[in-house]
């Protein structure tokens, strides 16, 4: 059958082609009536609007590519919903896609996403990608935006968490605990966040005559946070304080040793990171440095919007700064030494 046009729409409309593409287009000073027959005209033809025609004509597509490792991951897929929904405002459609932790396939993605004429692209980098990845997408002519963890591309924008700050919060509290044997786990061992981490929490930790006694990087996932519990408690080598890289490690590493029937009172402190919406919901509830995904990714997106709007300012770090959410995790209200929420 032949394609339905718009001057086909219009013609059963009773209406000039112009007055149909000013409905379609939700401009001009037109009667409800007459949007209201031409859109019933458009329901009875079956007409499809050409969307990557009006885009070539408009040079807009009202699309953004969104590139993460792992949308199954809680703070990624936070902060995913909180771009689409703060893109959506602005009339614009987010295209997303995982790179799985693969930069060959991260690479596939952009193409991909430059193919479709996207007007602007999110990209969480994933671990192991490259130098020459960076200045790929430095030379794209969309604007675009590295989330999260940083890969030094000084004409980028990059919004992202002040991770310094997010470690310096997590050992000052449980220096405040006493603890002497703090250890931090999970996390890829090549990530930014994780050394900024480290570094702001060590900062703390040396100040006050501690180091930090493990250092265990590691996939960010429960299932290798509940075997590394497992393990630590089969040599009896777990730590009277853990810093987890996020909610996800401290919920595997609870789960192994309630499993073992370690008590409650013997439990370490942890500190996670991340907020969650299930942190709070957890037994013993998480103690978390919260910078949340929906707050990133709202950063994220309009970070972007300002850069596809400006005009040629040198790109800005947008960082959200983080704070402490005092629950149970760290020992707060279950032990002798509990400090005010």
């Amino acid at each position: 059958m032949p394609r339905v046009t718009l001057a086909d729409v219009a013609k059963r409309a009773g209406v000039s082609r112009a007055t149909a593409s000013l409905v379609l287009r939700e401009t001009g000073s037109l009667t409800d009536e007459t949007r209201v027959r031409v859109r019933t005209a458009m329901a009875e033809l079956g007409y499809v609007y050409h969307r990557a025609a009006a885009a070539m004509r408009a040079g807009r597509t009202q699309s953004i590519g969104l590139i993460v490792p792992d949308i199954s991951n809680g703070f990624t897929a936070e902060m995913t919903v909180a771009i689409e929904r703060t893109l959506a405002a602005t009339g614009h459609v987010t295209l997303v896609a995982n790179s799985l932790e693969d930069a060959s396939r991260q690479e596939l993605l952009v193409s991909s996403m430059l193919e479709r004429n996207v007007d602007g692209l999110i990209v969480m980098p994933a671990v192991g990608t490259s130098d020459a990845f960076r200045e790929r997408l430095s030379d794209v002519p969309q604007p675009s935006l590295i989330a999260t963890r940083d890969i030094g591309a000084d004409n980028l924008p990059y919004a992202g968490i002040d991770n310094l700050t997010g470690g310096r919060l997590a050992a000052t509290h449980l220096v405040e605990h006493g603890v002497h044997d703090v250890a931090y786990v999970g996390g890829e061992a090549d990530l930014a966040p994780r050394r900024d981490r480290i570094v702001g929490a060590t900062s703390i930790l040396e100040a006050s005559g501690i180091k930090l006694s493990l250092n265990l990087p590691g996939p960010a996932s429960g299932d290798w946070a509940r075997d590394l519990a497992n393990s630590l408690a089969d040599d009896s080598a777990i730590p009277e304080a853990m810093i987890c890289h996020n909610d996800i490690v401290a919920f595997g590493l609870f789960r192994a040793l309630r499993e073992r029937g370690v008590a409650r009172d013997e439990l370490p402190r942890i500190v996670s990171y991340d907020e969650v919406m299930a942190a709070a919901l957890w037994e013993p509830p998480l103690t978390t440095v919260g910078a949340r995904g929906r707050d990133v990714g709202a950063r994220c997106a309009d970070t972007l919007l300002a850069r596809m709007e400006s005009t040629g300012e040198e790109p800005e770090a947008a960082l959200v700064e983080p704070t402490l959410i005092i629950r149970e995790s760290c020992g707060c209200r279950t032990r002798d030494h509990c400090l005010e929420e």
